[in-house]
């Protein structure tokens, strides 16, 4: 039987935590936690927001992760 705890936190623990753990971690961290696989066929709306993006990417106007932290 598999079980789960559940444990209280302060905000600024789990900040400090987040901010000393290497880059690949935080990635990998955010994957997981927050990205869905969905194997079903692009949209014609996802389709040119993805076009957008890699546009908005080419002329350097996204923002890098590191940069978020």
């Amino acid at each position: 039987m598999n079980t789960t705890k559940t444990i209280s936190i302060p905000e600024n623990a789990l900040v400090n935590m987040l901010q000393s753990l290497p880059e690949n971690i935080l990635e990998n961290i955010f994957w997981k936690t927050f990205v869905r696989s969905d194997d079903a066929p692009l949209s014609d709306i996802e389709k040119n927001e993805i076009t957008k993006a890699k546009d908005e990417y080419r002329k350097h106007e996204t923002i890098k992760w590191k940069d978020i932290r």
